[in-house]
């Protein structure tokens, strides 16, 4: 399966540890890199998204990226910036970027890069599902069963919202990629069947029924 690639960029140690524990639910790899190593580590590969310590003077290396993706690059930026940094603050014209102040708590860190790497989710109207036992908040990519929180990964979460949000329809293998992997990923459909078996062992035996298998075509949820 392709994994999204992260680049965290800090010469903090702390900031760094944010940076991970914020993403560690999400299905992607981290790799990291002194600011000053950017333009190098970019030259030799590439990452779907970069979350820049720029501090109080982001401008330079928001730059950097914004040149290597110029040059060919497919990347996203997330800025970390100062609060003093906000007034003088231009992003970046040629490359998709966010930012967020330092401060900030580490799930507005997961949503800004969710938001980056999977653009364009869809969500049902209403912000809370509840089906029997089981609660969804669409806003918190948040799901708890009798008020214990389950532990998804994002595209576990991603798969799962989406067949919730779109019930009584079955959808292919070939088409879940498109609509929760992305346009670019590249992996076999079966991918799809590792996630729903995750999901279903984690709904437990009740609830897991709604999740149905049609043969040779996808899977639907049943509401």
């Amino acid at each position: 399966m392709h994994m999204k690639s992260v680049l965290l960029a800090s010469d903090d140690a702390h900031t760094l540890a944010w940076m991970r524990e914020a993403l560690v639910r999400l299905d992607v790899e981290t790799f990291e890199v002194a600011p000053a190593d950017i333009k190098a580590r970019l030259a030799s590969h590439n990452a779907e998204l970069i979350i820049v310590d720029g501090g109080r003077s982001p401008e330079v290396l928001a730059g950097i990226v914004e040149s290597a993706a110029a040059e060919g690059g497919d990347t996203h930026l997330l800025l970390v910036i100062e609060p003093e940094a906000l007034d003088s603050l231009r992003l970046p014209v040629r490359v998709p970027s966010d930012f967020l102040v330092r401060g900030s708590s580490a799930a507005e860190l997961a949503a800004r890069a969710r938001a980056l790497m999977w653009p364009g989710e869809e969500v049902a109207s209403q912000e809370v599902i509840r089906i029997d036992d089981l609660t969804l908040n669409l806003a918190t990519y948040q799901a708890y069963i009798s008020g214990e929180a389950l532990e998804f990964t994002y595209l576990e979460y991603a798969l799962f919202m989406f067949l919730v949000t779109h019930p009584n329809r079955v959808y292919s293998r070939e088409v879940l990629l498109r609509r929760v992997w992305g346009s670019d990923y590249f992996g076999g459909s079966r991918t799809v069947d590792v996630h729903v078996r995750r999901v279903r062992s984690k709904l437990g035996p009740e609830i897991s029924r709604r999740l149905e298998t049609v043969r040779n075509v996808g899977y639907l949820w049943k509401s």
